[in-house]
Order: structure tokens, then sequence, then C-alpha cells
């Protein structure tokens, strides 16, 4: 039986009635829903860059209104939580004017799981600012808990997106800098890709440095030999302490405070990493190391021009996001978590023996939003929205990978859904009962596998680097006098909104052409241009009701922003690029 009929409005069009528990909802007037359509549609303030979501489709009456207000560039996410309503809407004509747009997406009735992958992939990370949710009259109210499920869904996609914004243009410098300074140990490392499959069927430990691996930690030495145990940076310290080496220790945190989880330990196990690690880690690290593609254009950038392949890796905000799927690369299976709290046990942050073992959290501190979410074995435990952000990777990774086994035995914490829980002990005498030589099978691939360049790949691209720092400088000038021509520019407007500038405007755009003509030149300093073109991006959107005047006073010095950012970014990135050049030859003077 329908949940919903079809029936005529009081203007001859169709309407909609939707049958639920024996109560009968309009979801268009029952007298004018093309005139309500119009008036709703009215209310929405709509800029260029929006991108618009809408919750309630129905027969679309208010969407073929919305058109008519939206440029080819916004884009427009239609969500409708009845899929019977859906299919019949979009099979009967009633979406024809709008179902194949361009920059249009459907969704309609998928699992919790299933939303936050499609959301991460419709709302584009770099403007996310601009999404307008839009809720149709009555369907938060007759759809309340597919609303409830998507608004969660929704809240934790765009807290997840400005967090890894956020975190990049934090580091933006940081990571360049580390990246001219590790270059060299490329070539003492093995590609990562070497490991994959190479544990297939084998269980995994991820050792997080959540408070309750104080709990199980003792435990793990049973597990020593009879899995691969993955250490986050973090947590290593409190394992040596227990004098437990793991198989395998991830660390990817480009800053200085990194390095104290490594300060004053010789580490043998070998560590997997990626260009932008704090450089004095890699300096002062005793094992072998393992490069990975991860999250660094840079390390990206190296192995194309190199014509190497390390092997690529999924990272989310954190490392043991990271770490998971490195599990998954090496064919784990069972994949066991312990001390992945996401979430404050007795106020603590950290287990002890970790760096930040003292630290304690002020749940009742105005600087941070602290929320409680189902535990593992308590019913509710504090967390916040950072941590939020690491559980929701964990569980669209685990919907996106089903075919391995997820064991949750951290015996405290946030639910991870997805994850089987269980005490660490029932695991370690579950999956855990015989003897692997995971050393000896690390150690051969260790051994053989160190990444090899003959000469001329190296002269190859140091030639190439080399013509790039050389029309880096030619840049800077250019954008040295594009700054003072737009500078002008904003004085003329100032004194006359009609001033003749089409002389500065004429050079601009010649300059203009030659940095699009520069876009490869450009990739050895992106982290730091990043943060100028966000600047640019979200720091000049017109006001309402702008003036002549105002908008050619906000365009020039959007413009003189723009070249200013550019000079200053090639000026700070200068030192770096030399020494990486001189390394590079001197590298090639080794061969």
């Amino acid at each position: 039986m329908s949940s919903f009929e079809i029936s005529k409005a009081k203007d001859g069009n169709d309407t909609l009635v939707y049958m639920n528990e024996r109560k009968r909802y309009f979801l268009h007037s029952s007298y004018y829903p093309d005139k309500e359509a119009k008036e709703w549609v009215d209310t929405i303030e709509i800029s260029d860059e929006s991108i618009l979501i809408i919750y309630g489709i129905g027969l679309g009456y208010h969407i073929n209104y919305l058109l008519s207000r939206l440029s080819p560039n916004n884009r427009l996410i239609l969500v409708e939580p009845s899929n019977e309503i859906f299919q019949f809407a979009l099979n009967n004509g009633y979406y024809d004017r709008f179902k194949n747009r361009e920059n249009l997406y459907f969704i309609s009735e998928e699992s919790e799981e299933k939303l936050n992958v499609i959301l991460q992939s419709y709302i584009p990370w770099d403007n996310f600012e601009n999404v307008i949710y839009k809720e149709f009259k009555q369907y938060p109210k007759v759809f309340n808990k597919y609303y409830e499920i998507f608004n969660k869904c929704l809240i934790e996609t765009i807290n997840s997106m400005r967090i890894n914004r956020n975190t990049a243009l934090y580091f933006a410098e940081q990571w360049q800098s580390n990246f001219m300074e590790n270059l060299e140990y490329v070539f003492k490392s093995v590609p990562v890709k070497s490991f994959f499959g190479v544990f297939k069927n084998i269980p995994a430990v991820i050792v997080s440095a959540g408070p309750s691996l104080d709990k199980n930690i003792e435990q793990l030495k049973e597990a020593k030999g009879k899995c691969v145990i993955i250490c986050v940076g973090t947590a290593l310290k409190a394992l040596l302490q227990k004098n437990i080496e793991p198989d395998f220790v991830v660390s990817i945190d480009g800053g200085e405070k990194n390095f104290e989880h490594f300060d004053g330990y010789k580490v043998k196990s070998p560590l997997v990493y990626d260009l932008t690690l704090y450089p004095k880690i890699l300096k002062e690290y005793g094992g072998s190391f393992i490069i990975a593609e991860i999250a660094s254009t840079y390390t990206k950038l190296l192995s194309d021009r190199l014509s190497l392949d390390f092997g690529k890796l999924s990272t989310g905000p954190s490392v043991a996001n990271l770490s998971l799927d490195f599990a998954y690369m090496l064919g784990c299976n069972p994949i066991v978590f312990i001390g992945q709290d996401l979430a404050y046990l007795d106020n603590r942050t950290h287990a002890s023996g970790t760096t930040y073992e003292k630290d304690r959290i002020k749940e009742n501190s105005d600087e941070k939003e602290y929320i409680y979410v189902e535990g593992n074995f308590e019913e509710k435990v504090l967390t916040d929205r950072v941590l939020l952000s690491f559980k929701t990777w964990f569980e669209n990774y685990i919907y996106g990978h089903p075919d391995r086994t997820y064991i949750n035995a951290t015996e405290g914490g946030a639910l991870i859904k997805g994850t089987k829980i269980m005490r660490f002990k029932e695991v370690i005498e579950l999956f855990m009962n015989r003897e692997i030589n995971v050393k000896n099978k690390i150690d051969s691939i260790l051994k053989d596998g160190k990444i090899k360049l003959d000469k001329r790949q190296i002269d190859d691209f140091a030639k190439e680097f080399g013509d790039a720092i050389k029309k880096l400088e030619k840049i800077k000038n250019d954008c040295m006098r594009a700054a003072k021509l737009s500078k002008r520019m904003y004085n003329e407007y100032q004194k006359d909104v009609s001033a003749d500038v089409s002389h500065i405007i004429s050079i601009l755009d010649k300059i203009d052409k030659r940095l699009k003509n520069s876009k490869d030149d450009f990739l050895y300093i992106s982290s730091i241009l990043n943060v100028v073109t966000t600047k640019v991006l979200k720091g000049f959107k017109p006001e309402k009701d702008e003036t002549e005047k105002q908008k050619k006073l906000r365009i020039a010095m959007m413009s003189y922003t723009l070249y200013q950012g550019i000079y200053e970014a090639i000026e700070k990135s200068e030192n770096g690029l030399e020494k990486l050049l001189i390394k590079m030859n001197n590298l090639n003077n080794e061969k």
C-alpha cells in the first residue's frame, strides 16, 4: 500500500498527501502549491557561490522556481527522505525541468554511514562556508527521524571539512619547509607499497594513546609476535616504557610538538612517514624509514617528477585514521583498536607514559564545546567536535571497506559504528594464538627495498627544479609590480570612481597571463600559496547593496592582496628552495 496519494489542489495543480499512522499531511499546499513554492523560494538569499541543500523535494514545484534564481555555478543538493515519493515523482515527469541540470545531486533515503560519504563528495571542501540549508515546509516534522540523522551527518561533514582546512592553513608554511628539509630521507627509505598485502589475514593491533590504553597495555606483551602491532607516534613512549617494541610506528604531524613523542628514545621499529613530517624526528630516529604518499601534495609531486611510486595511504584528521588504512593495505584481518578512546575518560586526554599523560580537560570551559556520545561500555562518554571528526572518519572508512573484521578492544571510550566490541584479552585468545615471524618479514623487505635512482634521474629533476626557482624569481618581480599597480588603481578609484585605469588593467592582464602560464612552477610553493588564495577567496565577498565605488575598491584591494601575497610567499620560500637545490646536487655528487 502506498504511503502517499496525489490529489488536485484548488488551483488545479497536483498536490501531495503523505499518510503516516492514520494522519494525513499535505507536503504541498492543498490550495496553491505553485504560489506557495514561489513565496518559499523568494525568502532565500543566494549568491553566485551558494551551495543549496534542500530537505524535501516532493513534486518539485519549489525546485522549478529555484532554478530561475540560480547561476550555473550554484550547486544544488536535493534531499527526498521518502524513496517512494522520489521514485514516483522522478518517473512521472515531475522532476523533468531539473533532473538533468549540471551541478545537481539527489539524495534519497540513504543510511547514516552512506550519508556521511555522500555529503563529503557533494560538498566541496573549499566552499562549505557557502552552504545554504533549507527545509521545505512540513518535511522536518513529517520525516523527523531521517531529518535528525541528516542534520547530524551534515554537521559532522562540515565540521570535519573545517578542521581539515584549518589544519592545512595553519601548517602551510611548516609543511613546505619540512618537505624541503626532508627530501634527502627519500633516498634512505623503502616505499610503503612494498608492504602492501604482505600480512594478508594476519591480525593487526592499532595502538592509540587514549586514556584506556592503561587498561590493556600489559596484555599487548602477550600479543607481540602473534599479530602486527602498529603504534601511533603519540603512544610510542608508553609502549617503550613497558619494553614493547611495536612492529611499525606511524607519524605525520609536521609541528615541532610532535618531536616530544620521540625525544630521548632510540627506536628500532620502522617509521611510516610523509615528507611533511617534522624534520628533527627523521634526523634522530633510530629505525628504518618507510615513505608513503599521504596528505602532502609534495610527496606526490616528487614521485611524479622522479617517476617513482611510493604507494598511497588515505589519511583522515588523525594519525590513527591513517594507521587504519595502513593496516588495511598490509592485508591484515581482523584489525583491532586499543587506546582509541575518542573521548575523555575521567577528563583525561591521554594514557599514562605519553607526553600528555597529565593533561586534563575543563568540561565547563567556554573555550571548547564538549558533548556526550554513545560509549563502548558506558552509556555516554564525553568528547568534542575534533574527536568526533576522527570517529566519523573511522565509521566512513569501515563502511566503505566491509571486507575486513574491525574490533574495538578499547575498554572505554566512544562507540565506533561498524566495529565489534570485545575485551582485548578475548581478542588475544580468539585471534592471536600462533607465533608469526613479523620481524623477519619486515626486515627482509627493508633490506632490499630502498629507493634507488640513477644519476640521470636526479640530474633531470635538479635541472627542472633549478629552472623553476629562476622562474619564481621572475614571477616575484611581476607580482611586486602588479601589487603596486593595484594599489595605484585603488587610490585612483578613491579619488574618482570613474577614473580611467584601463592602462593599469592592460598591464595586469599581461602579468596574469604570465602567471597562468607558470602554473607548474607554483607547485613547489603550493602550500603557502593556499593561504594566500584562501584569504583572497574568503575575504573579499561583495556586501549586500554594494555601490559601484565600493565594488571597484573591493576588487582593487583584492587584486593587491593577491599579488602581494604571492610576492611574499615566494620571498619566504626562496631560502628553502635554494637549500633544496643544493641538497639535490649533493645527492648527485654522492653517486
